[in-house]
């Protein structure tokens, strides 16, 4: 009986781990964008050097010329490149003392070629101190890089009026 248990515990593992390896395209997108919440997350009192890391992990999940356009947040502006988004990370991370972001009603559509997607979301952000989320829709440009599917562009979605 312990062989069996063994047995069936080992092809669960096995099975996560070839799904992991072996994801589409749609399903590494979502896993970026999965990186990308908890990334951009931070806990109050979350020392320096985590913060670093994060914000270090966080710019490896675009390209070297991302370009983020927000539109319709306070302090919209337009982030160019990898290291502009780490600065604005760090900056944000100075004006809070948390963030819990999440991302809801993703919908992932890669091109024909499997060199580019894009991704829309409803990005949802609970700032501390704050009675309110903020809630935005995104859409994500994805590209297919040695490093793996990057985010390319980022803009928000202005509602109707």
């Amino acid at each position: 009986m312990k062989k069996i248990i063994i047995a069936v515990l080992g092809l669960i593992v096995a099975g996560f781990f070839l799904r992991a390896c072996f994801a589409g395209a749609e399903g590494q997108i979502r896993k970026q964008l999965t990186t990308l919440e908890e990334l951009v997350s931070y806990e109050a009192g979350e020392g320096d050097l985590a913060a670093l890391g994060k914000v270090k992990r966080l710019g490896g999940l675009f390209t070297e010329d991302v370009e983020i356009r927000l539109a319709g947040i306070k302090g919209a502006r337009t982030v160019n490149g990898r290291k502009q988004v780490q600065q604005a990370a760090m900056a944000a991370r100075s004006q809070a003392g948390s963030l819990e972001a999440s991302l809801h009603d993703i919908t992932v559509n890669v091109a024909e070629d499997k060199r580019s997607a894009t991704a829309e979301a409803t990005g949802r952000a609970k700032v501390s101190g704050e009675r309110s989320s903020i809630v935005q829709d995104f859409v994500f440009g994805f590209e297919k890089t040695e490093e793996g599917w990057l985010i390319a562009r980022v803009r928000t979605v202005e509602a109707l009026r």
